[in-house]
C-alpha cells in the first residue's frame, strides 16, 4: 500500500526513536496530535507499524538487557603488601555486561537495543557518548535521585583481581514491570541477551516469554554475589555463559582442572540449558550441550601481557554473532573464541579495533595457526 509524505516522516522520525512521544511526533510533523494518532493508526492498518512502542515492521534488533556502568580498574605495579598503598596504573572505562555485548555487537554491524537503567548524571554522559554509536539507546531508562552503577576492581601484577566493590542497587529496578512497556520491541527481537544484574523475577519473565514467542536466549553472569539472582530452572536458555569462580561458588565445588571444568558443565546442563560455556580466566573455556557432550578449548598463546576484562561478553557476542550468520555451533564457538582472545591483547573493555572484516581476518587467522586447541 502506497503512503503519503506526512506518513514517510512518521515512519523516519520513529525509525530514529522507536519510543518517541506522540505529541512530540505531532510536533515533528507539524500536525495536531489527533490527526497524528489517525496516521498511526493507518500505518498499523497498513502493516508499516506493529503498534507502540512503534516498532517498525523490518526491524529485528538483537535486545541486550541488563547492566550499563563506569567500570574503575586500578592496576598494581608491585606486589601487594596488606595494609599499606600501592603504586597504581588507573582506567575508567564505560561497561557493564549487557552493554558490552550490545557494543561488540554493534561493532559487528548488528542492529543492536540495549536495555537498561542509570542515574541522570555525568556517569550517565559519558555511557551514552560512548555507546550511541553502536546501539540503540531509547529503552535506557535515566532514575532521577540514584546514581548510575559503577564498579571498582584492585587488579594485582599477575592481572588477577584482588579486591571488587559495585555501587549497582540501581539495577534492581530492572523489573517485570519496567519491562512491560517495551513489550513490542521485545516480540520483534532476533536474540535476547540478558546478564545476572537484572533481578531473578525479571530473569524468569524473559525466559518464559521467550519461550512463549521463540525467541533464543542467552544468559550471562555477572558476579558470585549477583547469582542470587539465577532461576532455579533454567530451560529454554539457548546459551549459558559464565566463570569458573562464579560456577564454583554456586555449586560449592572445586573448578581448577579440566576434570573439574566438564563436572561443572554437567552440573549446569542438569539445570537446562541448551548449550553452556565456562570461561577460566584467559586460559581456556568449558563448553558443553545437550547433544555434543563436554569439549575444553584452550588458548594457545602464552603471553603475559593479557586482560581477563570483557572476554565474556566477546565470546557471547561472537558466537550470537556467527549462529545468527548461520555458522555452526563449532564455527561459532571459534568466532567467539577468536574474539575474546583478540580482547585480551587490548586494555580496553570492548576492543576499539573490532569490525566484521577484522573479525573474520581474525577468524581466517586462527584457523591456520591452530590458536585454540580442543
Amino acid at each position: 500500500m502506497s503512503i503519503n509524505e506526512k506518513e514517510k516522516l512518521i515512519l523516519e522520525s520513529i525509525r530514529d526513536n522507536p519510543f518517541i512521544p506522540q505529541q512530540e511526533l505531532a510536533d515533528t510533523i507539524g500536525l495536531s496530535r489527533s490527526a497524528t494518532a489517525n496516521l498511526i493508526s493507518g500505518l498499523v492498518k497498513k502493516d508499516y507499524l506493529l503498534g507502540k512502542a512503534y516498532v517498525l515492521n523490518e526491524e529485528e534488533p538483537i535486545i541486550c538487557i541488563g547492566g550499563a556502568n563506569i567500570d574503575r580498574r586500578y592496576l598494581v605495579k608491585d606486589k601487594m603488601i596488606q595494609g599499606t598503598s600501592h603504586n597504581v596504573q588507573s582506567r575508567t572505562n564505560v561497561g557493564g555486561v549487557a552493554r558490552n555485548v550490545a557494543e561488540n555487537l554493534g561493532r559487528l554491524e548488528e542492529k543492536v537495543m540495549l536495555f537498561s537503567v542509570t542515574g541522570n548524571d555525568t556517569e550517565w554522559k559519558m555511557i551514552e557518548n560512548q555507546s550511541e554509536h553502536f546501539m540503540n539507546l531509547k529503552a535506557v531508562d535515566r532514575i532521577e535521585g540514584c546514581p548510575t552503577g559503577t564498579f571498582m576492581e584492585v587488579i594485582d601484577m599477575n592481572g588477577e583481581m584482588v579486591l571488587g566493590l559495585a555501587e549497582v542497587d540501581i539495577f534492581d529496578k530492572m523489573t517485570p514491570e519496567w519491562l512491560s512497556k517495551h513489550l513490542s520491541v521485545l516480540k520483534r527481537s532476533k536474540y535476547i541477551i540478558v546478564d545476572l544484574n537484572c533481578p531473578k523475577d525479571t530473569i524468569e519473565f524473559l525466559n518464559s516469554f521467550a519461550i512463549k514467542y521463540n525467541i533464543p536466549i542467552a544468559l550471562m553472569t555477572v558476579s558470585v554475589q549477583r547469582l542470587n539472582n539465577l532461576p532455579d530452572y533454567l530451560g529454554g536458555i539457548k546459551v549459558l555463559v559464565t566463570k569458573h569462580n562464579e560456577t564454583a561458588a554456586y555449586f560449592d565445588m572445586e573448578v581448577e582442572t579440566d576434570e573439574d571444568l566438564k563436572n561443572a558443565v554437567k552440573k549446569w546442563l542438569d539445570k537446562g540449558p541448551e548449550h553452556v560455556f565456562i570461561s577460566k580466566g584467559n586460559a581456556k573455556i568449558a563448553y558443553g550441550s545437550q547433544d555434543d557432550g563436554v569439549h575444553i578449548f584452550n588458548y594457545s598463546s602464552e603471553q603475559d601481557d593479557r586482560y581477563n576484562w570483557g572476554m565474556n561478553e566477546a565470546f557471547c557476542a561472537g558466537v550470537v554473532y556467527s549462529r545468527l550468520q548461520g555458522k555452526s555451533i563449532p564455527e561459532s564457538i571459534t568466532v567467539g573464541l577468536t574474539n575474546a582472545f583478540q580482547t585480551s591483547q587490548s586494555i580496553y573493555v570492548v576492543r576499539p579495533n573490532l569490525s566484521k572484516n577484522q573479525l573474520q581476518n581474525e577468524y581466517n587467522a586462527c584457523l591456520v595457526d591452530k590458536t585454540f586447541y580442543d
